[in-house]
C-alpha cells in the first residue's frame, strides 16, 4: 500500500454505534471529492487515486465503511441507507455542503442511495463496477445472487476469505490487498455487509431522475451482471458519461493510469478545480 500525501489529515466520527474513521487529503480549498469502497475492503482500494487527485488540485476524502478498516465497531448494524447516512454525516463533519461523490461496487451503490436521498450535497457522481439501483436481474440471477450470500454464511472462514480474493481480481498484487482487507472484519461483519450489498443489489425500486453530471466506469472484464447493468444505465441517457478501462473488478486498482485518466478527463468537464481567477462551476465550498 502506497504511502499517503504529507497534507493528510485523520478524523473520527462517533455515529451509531461505530467509530467512523476518515481521512482528507490535499489542498482545503479544491473540490471535494469523496471515495468509497467495497465489501470488506477499506480506504486503500483508491491508494491509486489519491495522489492524482491531489496533485491535480482536488481535495480527497477516503474513509472506511462501518465495521471495515478502522472505522470499529460496526455498531448498530449495517445497510445501503444507513452507510449512504454516515457518508452525508461525515460530509457535515468536514464540513461542506457539496461533494463530487464516487464508490465502487458496493460503494457504487451507496453513492447513487445518498444521491437519490440528498440529490442538493451532490455536485457529480463516478460509479466504478457498480450496477444501476433499481435495474433487477433476471429470476435466475435473483436466486444465484441470494444463494452466493447464504453460501457466504455456511462456508468455514478460511475458505470464503480464499473464494472472495480469487473471484474478485486476476491481479496477484490487488489480489493480496484483498486478502490483508478482508482479514480486517470478522465473519459476522464479512456476513453483514454482504447481505448489505445483496439488498443493493436486488433493490426494487429505480432510481429517481437527477440532474447531477454521472461518470460510469468499469473494467473490460467486469463481472457480467454488474456490466449489462451499467450498459444498460449508460442507454438511458446521452448525459450519462460511460467508460471501458482494461481492467476487471477492481479497475481502479488494477490500471490505475488508465482509470485516473478517465476520472481527471471527467472532473476537468464536470467538476474543474477553481482557476487562478477563483471561479469554477464545480467548487464544493
Amino acid at each position: 500500500m502506497t504511502e499517503h500525501p504529507p497534507t493528510t489529515v485523520s478524523r473520527q466520527l462517533e455515529r451509531d454505534g461505530s467509530r467512523l474513521s476518515y481521512q482528507l487529503h490535499g489542498p482545503d480549498d479544491g473540490p471535494l471529492i469523496t471515495l468509497t469502497h467495497g465489501v470488506s475492503l477499506d480506504r486503500h482500494t483508491f491508494d491509486g487515486q489519491v495522489p492524482a487527485l491531489v496533485d491535480a488540485g482536488y481535495r480527497v476524502l477516503t474513509w472506511d465503511i462501518r465495521g471495515h478498516g478502522h472505522s470499529q465497531p460496526m455498531g448498530t448494524g449495517i445497510s445501503l441507507t444507513q452507510v449512504a447516512d454516515d457518508l452525508v454525516a461525515i460530509l457535515d463533519d468536514v464540513p461542506v455542503e457539496r461533494a463530487i461523490i464516487a464508490g465502487q461496487s458496493f460503494g457504487g451503490m451507496v453513492i447513487q442511495d445518498l444521491l437519490d436521498r440528498y440529490p442538493e450535497r451532490v455536485t457529480a457522481m463516478v460509479v466504478i463496477g457498480a450496477p444501476a439501483l433499481g435495474d433487477r436481474p433476471g429470476p435466475v440471477m435473483r436466486v444465484l445472487q441470494r444463494l452466493r450470500v447464504h453460501m457466504i454464511k455456511a462456508w468455514p472462514d478460511r475458505l470464503l476469505r480464499w473464494v472472495f480474493a480469487t473471484m474478485v481480481t486476476r491481479d496477484p498484487q490487488v489480489r493480496a490487498y484483498v486478502t490483508h482487507a478482508t482479514n480486517q472484519l470478522d465473519k459476522g461483519a464479512f456476513v453483514a455487509v454482504s447481505f448489505a450489498a445483496m439488498g443493493g443489489y436486488l433493490r426494487e425500486e429505480r432510481a429517481h431522475s437527477h440532474r447531477a453530471p454521472v461518470l460510469l466506469v468499469h473494467g473490460k472484464q467486469e463481472e457480467r451482471p454488474v456490466l449489462r447493468s451499467m450498459h444498460r444505465w449508460a442507454a438511458r441517457g446521452s448525459a450519462i458519461r460511460h467508460a471501458v478501462v482494461d481492467g476487471g473488478h477492481l479497475v481502479n486498482q488494477e490500471n490505475p493510469a488508465g482509470f485516473n485518466d478517465t476520472l481527471l478527463t471527467f472532473l476537468a468537464e464536470h467538476a474543474p478545480v477553481e482557476d487562478s481567477e477563483g471561479s469554477a462551476a464545480g467548487t464544493t465550498r
